[in-house]
């Protein structure tokens, strides 16, 4: 019996960043995509001036243009099917909220998620784990009162990017080989965002993980979520 009903669903998908609905939920969302549920990604911040980005091998910061890394989100969405997504806040020349949710009143967060599931009507959604970086920590705690269930009652998982500081999975998701390629094309599609070869967010450590996670129901490959609830 699946645990996730892939048909007829509405998925929402928060993401702090454009890369990490691909690291986290890459997978499942061709699952659902593949059953014509309909899938919508939420992704809190997006720079469309220049930002930086730290590369470990080189031991400095790099600049990079956030209209490159818009056509790389559109490219990777096209390698997944995704259609539908959508920006709580852009930042241009000035950076006023990328890496900077956790300044934002929470309140403020929790009305932004509040309007994309009134205007979606999700009956999934999925968060953000709490890792070491605060965009990633803020968008899951505004979650968590967002999805209260005397607002909105629906399901809802948290998935996995990188720097868990907490992650106790206990639903596994079996992948198969085509869907892990997919996936992993689909981060190779953020150009600017991959990592040398020992960080946690390339192609190649994707494939790791989801062999990884696979062991956990004994299969191939798979991708690993915590259940707040399910709604049957």
């Amino acid at each position: 019996m699946q645990a996730i009903q892939y048909e007829n669903q509405r998925v929402l998908i928060l993401a702090p960043h454009a890369d990490d609905e691909v690291i986290g939920c890459g997978g499942v969302i061709q699952k659902y995509l593949e059953n014509q549920s309909a899938v919508r990604v939420v992704i809190a911040t997006f720079v469309y001036g220049t930002y930086q980005k730290f590369y470990k091998e080189k031991n400095l910061y790099e600049e990079y243009s956030g209209m490159v890394r818009l056509k790389e989100l559109e490219k990777a969405y096209e390698i997944l099917g995704v259609t539908d997504h959508s920006i709580m806040y852009t930042d241009n020349e000035k950076i006023k909220y990328h890496s900077k949710l956790d300044v934002i009143p929470r309140i403020e967060l929790v009305s932004k998620i509040e309007r994309e599931i009134d205007s979606f009507k999700p009956t999934v959604i999925y968060i953000p784990s709490l890792t070491k970086h605060q965009d990633h920590t803020a968008l899951h705690e505004a979650a968590l009162t967002a999805i209260r269930p005397y607002y909105w009652n629906g399901s809802v998982l948290v998935y996995e990017t990188d720097g868990e500081l907490s992650f106790s999975p206990n639903l596994f998701v079996p992948l198969k080989p085509e869907q892990v390629e997919k996936k992993a094309k689909a981060l190779a599609a953020y150009r600017t965002q991959v990592g040398g070869k020992n960080h946690p967010t390339t192609p190649q450590f994707l494939s790791t993980k989801a062999t990884y996670r696979g062991q956990s129901i004994y299969t191939d490959y798979a991708e690993a979520f915590q259940v707040i609830r399910i709604h049957g």
